[in-house]
């Protein structure tokens, strides 16, 4: 999709379709002290959570405590201005679809944003005991090398590493202390409607015996990682029996053992909404260079869509 800086037609889960252009690159210029700021946020953070337990707990240094507490606020709000790092993030994605041949990296409208909070809550909300909420605030739109159309919302945010440096299993090229946080939604258009709304999520912590109550596939390895059950949209006929028998046909071999290896690599989370699934996960990336950005995005659309294709394995 790449080529003249021209409006393309793309498929969008929540408009259908809508009209996108190529994204102009932006020179990310990073601040000398950039470094020294990343570094400081996390002590940073442990003084306002030790400030703040001292202002509610102690009346004699209350004051002090949510003095803390309230500097640490002025701390980030000046390190982004002086920095620009969140102007940088943003530029980072630009420059990320534009690489990749996609067209958007542009900032989501609030009212799309409700529409995909009522639609996909349960990604983007923390569950006690499950999963980490998903953040995005950036959209794209293309399609995957063997031509499956995509919608993508992404966001990034600040990382350090303190202590042991970057973990074996993140991305080595240009690795460092600092790097990007990248939250992500991934979703594709099935060939037709598999008649069931259903999410997979991490399974929770405490999951054992009698507590472990969700729908189970023949696969103890998926079951252990993940936490199946049926939801309805409002006005739907429940059909309990008859939906956990279209679901578990539409969970397929080929479908557990790519979201296997997704759990692992992106923490990976599902909702089936009859016609469309939507994906979820995030990376931690130890570098800021644009390369090794554009690399995840591409590569997690791709492992995404691997899944996606494992229902029309069925719907066919």
């Amino acid at each position: 999709m790449s080529g003249a800086n021209h409006a393309v037609t793309c498929w969008d889960p929540i408009l259908g379709e809508v009209q996108a252009k190529p994204p102009i690159e932006t020179a990310v210029k990073v601040h000398r002290l950039d470094g020294v700021v990343r570094a400081l946020n996390g002590p940073v953070i442990l003084v306002m959570l030790i400030g703040f337990g001292v202002g509610v707990l102690s009346e004699t240094w209350r004051f002090y405590g949510l003095g803390a507490f309230c500097l640490g606020f002025v701390y980030f709000f000046l390190g982004d201005q002086i920095t620009g790092a969140t102007r940088n993030s943003h530029a980072r994605i630009r420059n990320a679809v534009a690489a990749n041949g996609h067209v958007g990296g542009t900032k989501i409208a609030e009212t799309k944003m409700g529409a995909f909070a009522r639609r996909i809550r349960s990604l983007m909300v923390l569950r006690f005991g499950g999963s980490i909420p998903l953040v995005i605030d950036h959209e794209l739109w293309g399609k995957t090398d063997a031509g499956i159309p995509f919608w993508m919302g992404l966001s990034l945010s600040q990382s350090a590493v303190y202590g042991s440096g970057p973990s074996a299993n993140i991305r080595t090229a240009g690795s460092s202390a600092h790097g990007e946080f990248a939250s992500f939604l991934v979703a594709y258009k099935l060939d037709r409607d598999t008649r069931v709304r259903a999410e997979i999520m991490p399974e929770f912590a405490t999951a054992i015996g009698p507590l472990d109550r969700d729908i189970k596939t023949e696969s103890t390895e998926f079951n252990d990682k993940y936490n199946i059950r049926l939801t309805m949209n409002v006005g739907e006929e429940v059909r309990a029996n008859d939906a956990t028998a279209e679901l578990l046909q539409v969970l397929t071999p080929a479908f557990q053992t790519v979201m296997i290896g997704l759990a692992d690599t992106y923490a990976a989370r599902v909702i089936i909404d009859h016609d469309t699934v939507f994906f979820g996960g995030y990376r931690n990336l130890q570098t800021t260079l644009e390369d090794e950005l554009a690399a995840l995005l591409k590569q997690a659309i791709t492992d995404f869509a691997d899944a996606a294709t494992a229902f029309k394995a069925y719907a066919e």
